[in-house]
């Protein structure tokens, strides 16, 4: 903001107005004073002078960058770096991207299918039908099958939770937080998916979504499948 500018916005918005909210005289009494040009122009150029001067200070405290300053991103009081861990030797993944790569559909189907002991799933929305016949396929063969789902599902017109339970697979709704946004599924102990891909037709046939395999890494797998162990302890049953 210029100075030229805020001077010409001062003498816009009336002396007498401007005066009254900068300064500690009253309007009258300054008006008395500004009988000449030159006393006018110096009670105007305090005003300006103020407004810049309380200007350049927000600019400082609120846009640290515009004033020279290196910006700080804000951080909650609690924020702790993270380290990064390397995945484990031997360990590999798989990703697949729609529309544009790989089938998530299909990746998670062909794992489900290959799944011999344990399948523990979190979704938010499941509506798949394809992947809800693998599951139950799975169950029917003796696998032992688990699934958290949103409270949403409760309420969804389609949705697979009715489909599993009628077969056979035990379903509970994790209603503590607003939202259970997982969308998760480990095998046999062994391997994880994870990532934005939701259980349904639209995240396959119409939406841009992602997902992730990952498979050999024990501490991976670990961390997965405690965090369900957890929201599991806090669901109730379908």
């Amino acid at each position: 903001m210029t100075y030229r500018f805020i001077r010409r916005a001062v003498l816009g918005l009336g002396l007498a107005a401007a005066v009254s909210a900068f300064t500690s005289f009253s309007p009258f009494a300054l008006l008395a004073h500004a009988r000449s040009a030159s006393t006018f122009d110096q009670v105007t150029d305090t005003i300006a002078n103020s407004i810049s001067e309380t200007f350049n200070e927000a600019v400082a405290n609120h846009f640290p960058t515009r004033a020279g300053k290196p910006a700080q991103p804000a951080q909650p009081p609690d924020a702790k770096p993270v380290p990064a861990r390397p995945f484990a030797d031997g360990s590999g993944y798989t990703l697949c991207f729609v529309p544009d790569g790989a089938s998530c559909q299909a990746l998670l189907v062909n794992a489900i299918r290959s799944t011999r002991h344990r399948l523990l799933i979190q979704a938010y929305s499941f509506t798949s039908a394809p992947i809800a016949e693998a599951v139950a396929q799975a169950h029917r063969r003796g696998v032992d099958v688990r699934v958290i789902l949103d409270k949403s599902q409760q309420s969804e017109r389609y949705t697979s939770a009715t489909y599993l339970k009628h077969a056979g697979v035990p379903v509970v709704i994790d209603n503590k937080p607003a939202i259970a946004h997982n969308k998760v599924m480990v095998f046999d102990d062994q391997a994880v998916f994870t990532g934005s891909f939701n259980f349904t037709k639209s995240a396959q046939e119409r939406n841009a979504e992602n997902g992730m395999l990952i498979r050999g890494d024990a501490a991976v797998v670990r961390a997965y499948t405690d965090n369900w162990n957890k929201r599991y302890r806090q669901s109730r049953a379908y």
